[in-house]
């Protein structure tokens, strides 16, 4: 017997198949309309931006991360192609725009910092390693460039900081001696020997460390240990295979300044033959054979030498013009400088090392039209010249008792690098070791004075 409520009302059926079919063609709906815009948006990366190495799985699957490193694949390989062209601020764009889609791409923020270097943004550069670091402070890719980068720019007090805030106390793990070295090697050239060595005495594993040999050795060389400094350099560049050029032009500059002459002349010919298509090697024999001359003159023959075998390369005459500035060799700075005529692109700058050899003796009255003149001729837009150039003109006018040229010169020096912080002070310290304080006034930032006070008004 069948109760009269068995059965399901008719109605009742047919509005549950209709809510079954509407849901599936619901589900129809969303899942077309899932894959019409995954393959637009799969079509627009690949035509509209032109991101050939996206998946299509990647943007089905919603993989920012996948997505992001595709285009910034894409941004690397486009700042390459531009960066060749020479066009610089297009590569900057692309550059900049992959190390923001992939920030954990070590080898590309490493790429990006190298550009910014070469262009002349080192602050940039400085910044982008910084980030790095905190990103992954014990990637040892990221920890030798970054910190080599910071102390040689003069952001050594940066280096500190980041250094005792980054990684514990006593540096612990597998990258603790090269933290520790870094350490000290940042200590020397913000405070002095003295301090650097104090930091060493706590590690006392570092000076055993044979990476960290070239600054162990400089600690030693400017605490007055000089024998110690040479012979553990010239330990570390005999044996090492990741010695570089300027291990061996620091050994030999070192051995010169000893008296090891001979030796000095063949760790310079070793640097020629372990870094043949370096012009610094080259430049490097030429100061080291001329260091045995009787009367200070450079060695004719090992100049003419470099010219004939060198002297077609770019920078060659540059080069040598610098070391002959440095050296006081004003006629052989002339020459130079005569050469360059025919090379316009040098000229300015073969001009600036003649009136550094002029200065280098003492000949500041010949130096000072010659600098002037520079400035007419100085190329527009070019902030590392012009920094060189007022920094010269300051040393200049105060060696000829010129005040007024020494207060004008470094305000536009100062008007130069006024938002590179690190740049002021490097230029500071030149002029305090030089003891010129009307520069070193110039370029120190003023602390505005409080206004004072309202007399109080009378009732």
């Amino acid at each position: 017997m069948k109760l009269p409520f068995s059965r399901k009302p008719a109605g009742r059926a047919t509005l549950a198949g209709r809510l079954r079919q509407l849901a599936l063609f619901a589900a129809a709906a969303g899942f077309g309309l899932y894959l019409a815009g995954i393959t637009g948006g799969y079509l627009w990366l690949r035509l509209g931006r032109k991101v050939e190495q996206v998946r299509y799985l990647d943007v089905a699957l919603l993989n920012v991360r996948g997505v992001r490193r595709s285009i910034a694949v894409q941004q690397f390989a486009t700042g390459k192609g531009e960066l060749a062209a020479k066009n610089y601020q297009a590569a900057y764009v692309a550059y900049a725009s992959a190390i923001r889609h992939d920030p954990e791409n070590v080898p590309g923020r490493l790429e990006v910092a190298e550009f910014y270097r070469q262009v002349g943004a080192p602050v940039l550069a400085q910044n982008l390693m910084e980030e790095g670091l905190a990103l992954a402070p014990q990637d040892r890719r990221l920890i030798e460039p970054a910190f080599d980068l910071l102390i040689t720019t003069g952001r050594d007090r940066q280096a500190l900081k980041l250094l005792h805030s980054l990684y514990p106390a006593g540096f612990a793990g597998p990258n603790a001696l090269t933290l520790q070295a870094y350490e000290v090697f940042a200590t020397l050239t913000a405070d002095g020997p003295a301090p650097a060595r104090q930091v060493l005495a706590r590690y006392p594993e570092l000076p055993r460390h044979v990476p960290a040999a070239p600054i162990v050795a400089r600690v030693f060389w400017e605490s007055g240990e000089r024998p110690r400094a040479v012979a553990l350099l010239a330990e570390y560049v005999r044996t090492q295979a990741t010695v570089t050029f300027a291990d061996f032009g620091r050994l030999a500059v070192w051995q010169l300044a000893g008296g090891q002459n001979v030796e000095a002349v063949r760790t310079a010919e070793q640097a020629c033959i372990r870094f043949p298509a370096d012009l610094g090697a080259h430049v490097l024999l030429v100061e080291m054979r001329s260091a045995g001359t009787t009367d200070g003159r450079p060695a004719l023959d090992e100049v003419e030498h470099y010219l004939r075998d060198q002297g077609g390369r770019p920078e060659a005459l540059t080069r040598l013009a610098a070391l002959a500035g440095n050296k006081g060799w004003v006629d052989l700075a002339r020459i130079l400088y005569e050469l360059g005529v025919a090379r316009q692109g040098e000229l300015p700058q073969l001009a600036l090392h003649y009136s550094d050899a002029l200065m280098t003796r003492a000949r500041f009255a010949e130096a000072a039209p010659m600098l002037a003149q520079i400035e007419t001729q100085a190329p527009e837009g070019d902030v590392g010249f012009l920094v060189q150039l007022r920094q010269r003109q300051v040393i200049a006018a105060a060696a000829t008792g010129d005040g007024t040229g020494v207060r004008e010169y470094a305000r536009r020096l100062g008007s130069i690098i006024g938002n590179n912080p690190e740049g002021l002070e490097i230029c500071r310290r030149l002029f305090l070791k030089l003891n010129i304080p009307d520069a070193v006034a110039e370029l120190t930032p003023r602390v505005a004075k409080p206004a004072p006070a309202a007399a109080p008004r009378k009732v």
